[in-house]
């Protein structure tokens, strides 16, 4: 059984989508402005947020797999992903509090890609694992992360667990 979603919830993933895009090429991309990047992905991580909390609130339930499931998700661990290397790069100290926040929330970001063995998940996967290396700051790490996801290869309801423990971290 899947879960239906009106045409109205799924132009608004895709606007989601579309606005992710511009800042990350417009701010991270482009330009490196962590400041600007991390207001606008914040903003949006709210928006995406709020999306999730009312569909939660009207089906009761989390999203089943379908595809606006998989489409709200591709979105979400890149805004997670994206999100946590602005707030790394804005706070860039050498506060352990900093790094391990940013280092769990890699983990949940990696942890929300559904279906994790297609190609272009890798991709993410790869560039995620890369940054989780460079902030720990321990040879070899990426391999060994990118391994642990993999084989873990988290189900759509697993994703949208991690989701949520993402979303609590950002709003405590």
């Amino acid at each position: 059984m899947s879960t239906k979603v009106p045409l109205k919830n799924a132009m608004h993933i895709l606007q989601l989508k579309e606005q992710l895009d511009e800042i990350v090429f417009n701010y991270i991309d482009t330009s490196q402005v962590w400041e600007v990047a991390y207001s606008e992905l914040d903003v949006l991580l709210e928006k995406t947020t709020g999306y999730f909390e009312s569909f939660m609130e009207a089906s009761g339930d989390k999203p089943r797999g379908n595809t606006s499931a998989v489409l709200f998700l591709n979105i979400a661990y890149k805004l997670i992903y994206f999100h946590t290397i602005s707030y790394y790069h804005l706070k860039e100290t050498n506060q352990d509090a900093v790094r391990d926040k940013a280092l769990q929330l890699l983990t949940l970001s990696a942890k929300c890609i559904p279906d994790v063995n297609k190609e272009n998940h890798l991709e993410y996967l790869k560039e995620i694992a890369q940054s989780y290396e460079e902030i720990s700051q321990i040879q070899g790490k990426q391999q060994e992360f990118e391994q642990a996801i993999i084989e873990q290869n988290h189900i759509i309801a697993d994703c949208f667990d991690h989701f949520s423990e993402a979303r609590n971290l950002f709003f405590k």
